[in-house]
């Protein structure tokens, strides 16, 4: 086993045990990891997906806890950073076209969480028009 894998399942042991800082420190110790490894290979979809999921693995954490607004932090932090990627030009289109199938899971996190809980106008608006432009796009994205 990796050692981000070994981080992110002594963080999901130490989640299912309600260890709550325990959790807290192997998901954001993967996370790191995962970040770094990424960078150094940016096309590699298994270290993408990973770090994304130990985002969304603290989101939940953090929501566990009682504080939303750190959670949706943690699901805004890639989905952000897919959206920037997949509209920058500094990244070939094989990546730019892996961060826009990334937004895909990134963007359901956080519109479910926008249902859940009350977030401001603004930020629903720009929810509503990013589900649309994603909706449009559909069919562009093979």
């Amino acid at each position: 086993m990796r050692q981000w894998q070994r981080l992110l399942s002594d963080g999901n042991e130490c989640f299912d045990n309600e260890k709550w800082r325990q959790a807290e420190y192997f998901y954001k110790e993967a996370a790191s990891y995962l970040d770094i490894l990424w960078a150094a290979d940016i096309s590699n979809i298994e270290l993408l997906m990973a770090w994304i999921g130990s985002c969304h693995n603290l989101a939940v954490l953090y929501e566990k806890q009682g504080n939303p607004q750190v959670s949706l932090e943690y699901l805004l932090i890639p989905h952000q950073r897919m959206l920037a990627m997949s509209k920058s030009g500094e990244y070939c289109d094989d990546v730019q076209l892996i961060a826009m199938k990334a937004l895909k899971l990134t963007f359901m996190p956080v519109l479910l969480f926008s249902k859940k809980y009350a977030i401001c106008k603004d930020c629903k608006t720009a929810l509503n028009a990013f589900k649309t432009q994603l909706d449009e796009n559909q069919g562009t994205i093979h």
